[in-house]
């Protein structure tokens, strides 16, 4: 049995707007700061071959950031939940969510799976192709600005206990503990 300890509602706390223009601010000043730093490391000689290509891309980086946190839960398909949060036809938030509470360490996991794999790939594919850097920085910081919500729900998450549980919800989640019942629970004659 699981008891609710901490729920958080992402909507309510910070509101869509908020976190929405945060996500872009971070976005923005990812990309200048890893241009200038890449920029003053490998030099300035930069490419604008391809641009078709690396539009395809930052279409495709939202479904693949969704899929990439759905990753450590491949094991568990059955219970993965995909819903679309927004009515906009053209640009859809997506919400992925398991339907039962999940440790909290691998709910960790999932929220950084994103993260971690787009950034590893991109800087590095970065670092190798440097003409066509300023498309991979850039793929690297609308990845990091998508991840703003997944960084929030981690700074909320460490201030829980070790041995917690997480159930998601549409617009956020809640922190469960589990509990034992005991063994005679079902058989007691309580009238």
């Amino acid at each position: 049995m699981y008891l609710c300890n901490k729920n958080f509602n992402i909507r309510s706390t910070y509101g869509i707007q908020r976190i929405m223009l945060i996500s872009a601010l971070l976005g923005i000043i990812v990309y200048i700061v890893s241009f200038e730093i890449f920029s003053s490391l490998f030099g300035k000689k930069f490419s604008d071959d391809n641009f078709l290509l690396f539009l395809i891309s930052l279409i495709c980086l939202y479904p693949i950031h969704k899929l990439l946190h759905m990753l450590p839960f491949i094991h568990d398909t059955k219970s993965l939940i995909i819903q679309k949060t927004t009515k906009s036809r053209f640009f859809p938030l997506i919400n992925t969510r398991v339907n039962h509470p999940v440790h909290k360490l691998h709910f960790a996991i999932a929220l950084v799976c994103p993260v971690v794999i787009i950034t590893v790939a991109t800087l590095i594919c970065a670092v190798t192709h440097p003409m066509f850097a300023h498309y991979f920085l850039f793929i690297f910081a609308v990845n990091i600005g998508l991840s703003f919500i997944d960084f929030v729900y981690l700074r909320y998450m460490f201030n829980t206990p070790q041995c917690s549980y997480v159930e998601e919800r549409k617009y956020g989640f809640e922190v469960l503990s589990k509990h034992d019942l005991p063994a005679d629970f079902y058989h007691s004659d309580v009238r």
